[in-house]
């Protein structure tokens, strides 16, 4: 008969999850799942690549969930009764221990995962998306590399920057131009004296080198942007806001220049592009930024835009499934790619 030594706190948190799960898959926010199907000649090629992981990597998620779940056997009762007893001890009625009990024990769960979920999930991608991405696009792909601010804040689109965050990182040559693409969650504040938290956004960043002749500086933010966002950008210095006099764009993007005759870079023809990324645009209109040495373009994205995700440490790898998806993810990000370079390389495309 198994004993408490074999009780695993894991299974009750997947089966927690599983039910969220479930509720998730109804809504609106459901991942979207495979939408591109890799071609089979493709599929077994990385296949052949993959599996000889496989047996390394499911040996790192039973290492994962047994150091879990033995942190968790000593730290939830711990954590959980210790606040029980202090709590009926300082005079505290049955309920109250109970409760405050129970969100101790919880606590104790999160201390016992710590970062080893996350980390298990960037080992699993780290092994996986590299091989993918190059066999399929010949670019290089990191995991959660570092994330240069300096160059976050270039865009002058975050005033009160707080963090960012970036979880993956393709990058390589399209047709001779140098891409890059970063899947990013940026922080921000506001300076509002009531608005003290500060507020997260997630976005498919697609950066293209570029080389043009005597531009400025060109910012352009959606107008259905958080407005506590908009509001910081028009007290920022640096860009100075302005109308390009064409009222289709102007009603949907804010503009900001510098100097101000770098507007003229923002042609009729580059204008109708970038109204047009609207159709590609997984979760509302990009954000742009056109300097002299690089585009920009920034896609925001929800839960169900989430690529190259690597499932919880209680799921036993699917090396096939997870192949799969990530070659979807891919081809979806490559679909956006080339909209973007469409805006100043209508030859880039293949």
């Amino acid at each position: 008969m198994a004993g408490y030594a074999d009780f695993s706190f894991t299974e009750i948190w997947a089966r927690i999850g599983g039910a969220a799960d479930s509720v998730l898959a109804n809504s609106s926010l459901a991942p979207r799942g495979i939408v591109v199907d890799l071609p089979d000649e493709e599929r077994d090629a990385l296949q052949s690549l993959v599996s000889p992981m496989v047996a390394d990597l499911e040996a790192l998620r039973l290492q994962t969930l047994e150091t879990v779940d033995k942190r968790a056997r000593l730290l939830v009762p711990l954590a959980g009764g210790a606040a029980f007893i202090a709590l009926l001890l300082g005079g505290q009625g049955l309920v109250s221990a109970l409760i405050f009990g129970a969100l101790a024990a919880v606590a104790g769960w999160f201390l016992a995962m710590g970062n080893r979920a996350s980390k298990y999930q960037a080992a699993v991608k780290s092994r996986i998306a590299p091989v993918t991405t190059g066999l399929l696009a010949g670019f290089d792909h990191a995991v959660e590399p570092e994330t240069d601010l300096a160059r976050v804040r270039d865009w002058q689109l975050f005033p009160k920057l707080q963090s960012a965050r970036t979880l993956d990182r393709v990058a390589g040559v399209k047709n001779g131009v140098a891409v890059r693409l970063s899947e990013m969650q940026v922080g921000y504040s506001s300076s509002a004296k009531l608005d003290t938290i500060d507020h997260t956004l997630s976005f498919a960043v697609f950066e293209v080198q570029v080389a043009s002749d005597g531009i400025g500086a060109i910012a352009l933010t959606p107008d259905d942007a958080p407005p506590r966002l908009l509001a910081e950008q028009a007290k920022s210095d640096g860009l100075r806001a302005t109308l390009t006099g064409d009222a289709d764009f102007d009603r949907v993007y804010r503009v900001r220049v510098n100097p101000p005759d770098a507007l003229s870079a923002l042609t009729p023809d580059l204008r109708s592009a970038i109204l047009g990324l609207a159709v590609v645009a997984p979760a509302g209109r990009p954000y742009v930024v056109l300097t002299p040495e690089y585009l920009v373009v920034l896609f925001p994205t929800l839960h169900a835009d989430l690529a190259f995700h690597v499932p919880p440490y209680w799921v036993p790898i699917d090396a096939q499934a997870l192949v799969a998806q990530f070659a979807s993810d891919l081809a979806v990000r490559t679909k956006l790619l080339n909209a973007v370079l469409d805006l100043s390389f209508p030859r880039a495309r293949e």
